[in-house]
């Protein structure tokens, strides 16, 4: 009986969830092309979203790191003064993700305000060229 136990967590917990993904990104795949399909029979092109990339990955990752290491060093501090109980495992854990999702959000408000910064130069490049054209 405990084998039978181990078994359906080992489902419940692992293979229920993956499965459950991934039939829904197969969904998703089939009703986009079901609709790609009928909009090419009625005679529309549609042109692919443009995707921008991303142009700070080693400032994603850096934060990111950075974030689980001060999550790990947080944890550690902060685990001595938790009370014995059957969740005390998971203080360390619980911090290092915390600060990792931190680290994520300061990456998201970073490269949003260098991405702002880079349109406002590209518009006054253009700008800049503009003149000088009609200078021409």
């Amino acid at each position: 009986m405990d084998e039978l136990i181990g078994l359906v967590a080992v489902i419940g917990i692992f293979i229920f969830p993956v499965a459950a993904l991934g039939t829904g990104w197969v969904i998703l795949l089939r009703n986009r092309h079901e609709e790609r399909i009928k909009m090419i029979d009625k005679g529309v092109i549609l042109a692919e979203p443009e995707r921008s990339p991303n142009r700070y990955p080693a400032l994603r990752n850096g934060l990111f790191m950075v974030g689980l290491a001060i999550g790990l060093i947080v944890g550690m501090f902060v685990e001595p003064s938790v009370p014995e109980n059957d969740f005390e495992f998971m203080v360390i854990p619980t911090f290092a993700v915390l600060f990792g999702g931190l680290g994520f959000i300061v990456y998201f408000a970073l490269s949003r305000k260098l991405q702002m910064k880079e349109r406002l130069e590209d518009k006054k490049m253009n700008a800049d060229t503009e003149r000088r054209i009609e200078q021409l």
